[in-house]
């Protein structure tokens, strides 16, 4: 374990952190027995009652850091279901679908190569937070764990794709399909197993793969297409192709973000007014929550005002809101 533990590596969403100097095994066992501790507290269980869904993506070290976690969760006597390499969408799917107590998603997201780190839900795929979790966590852990763990935990190994798959085609609409050609940049990250089965079999899409095959060492470029170096390649290729559409993903496959037909990036606030347009469409006056941010200069706030939106915002990011 890292000498002293780096209070930084806690985040108000998840840990993170540089993959050994501040994340190692050992931390991570720790990590995994407090998160058995606080959810325990959480769901007013005692911690071998608790049944939690573990993941990890491709990442270097994530293999050796994920066992890690299970050991601590198992220290603590909870019974682990290990999906091993999955999206961090195929976790919160395990957590919800399985109705567990919670999960831990060993991955550090959309982050350098050189990060680790886990994303930690209770029941129902909730996010944890400085304010509500994450903080206790980190308490538990700075402040050292006796050597007190009481053992008796068990792990099962589950194949979530094939349900997790299923459950994606239910929110297609082949018919509306028109032939499109796409091209997609996995980042070397998750997409391939979380998106790419149920893309690859829907009829009339010609997909043009680039950085597609998960590789933590992310050869091309790292996996964040928000920033513009990251998605210069989509954007090239979506005009060499010829294409309608490019769709770059993060790193772990939770996020994705479009190009357009002339390889521009397409801002999330509008992209956000698209689809809650179609959403309204299907169910007139529905409430839309979305954050603060969409309000900023040249947000497309009058296309939300146009279209009956209840105006509820909220300063917190909304990944976490919409959980």
């Amino acid at each position: 374990m890292p000498l002293s533990t780096p209070s930084g590596i806690f985040k108000a969403y998840d840990i993170r952190g540089l993959l050994g100097e501040e994340i190692d095994g050992d931390l991570a066992e720790q990590i995994g027995r407090a998160f058995a501790r606080v959810l325990g507290d959480l769901r007013d269980k005692a911690p071998g009652e608790l049944r939690i869904g573990l993941g990890r993506d491709m990442r270097q070290g994530a293999a050796e850091l994920s066992d890690r976690y299970r050991d601590g969760l198992m220290a603590e006597g909870a019974h682990v279901l290990d999906a091993g390499l999955v999206g961090t969408e195929m976790l919160y799917f395990l957590v919800g679908s399985h109705d567990l107590d919670g999960g831990l998603m060993c991955t550090a997201s959309h982050n350098p190569r050189a990060y680790t780190g886990a994303k930690l839900v209770r029941e129902g795929g909730r996010a944890l937070s400085g304010e509500a979790g994450i903080g206790e966590v980190a308490a538990l852990v700075m402040e050292g764990l006796p050597d007190d763990a009481p053992g008796g935990g068990s792990v099962e190994r589950v194949d979530i794709a094939p349900a997790y798959h299923a459950r994606l085609r239910t929110f297609v609409d082949r018919a509306a399909l028109r032939p499109l050609r796409i091209v997609l940049d996995g980042g070397s990250g998750m997409a391939a197993h979380t998106i790419g089965p149920v893309l690859g079999e829907l009829p009339g899409l010609d997909l043009v793969r680039t950085s597609w095959e998960p590789d933590g060492a992310f050869p091309d470029h790292e996996p964040n297409p928000l920033l513009e170096e990251n998605r210069r390649a989509i954007c090239e290729a979506v005009r060499s192709e010829g294409a309608d559409l490019g769709i770059a993903f993060d790193g772990d496959a939770d996020r994705c973000f479009f190009i357009d037909e002339n390889g521009r990036f397409v801002d999330g606030d509008f992209l956000c007014a698209l689809l809650a347009r179609s959403v309204l469409e299907k169910h007139p006056g529905a409430d839309v929550l979305y954050t603060s941010c969409a309000d900023g200069p040249g947000s497309p706030r009058g296309f939300y005002l146009r279209y009956g939106f209840e105006r509820r915002t909220d300063d917190r990011p909304g990944m976490f809101l919409i959980r």
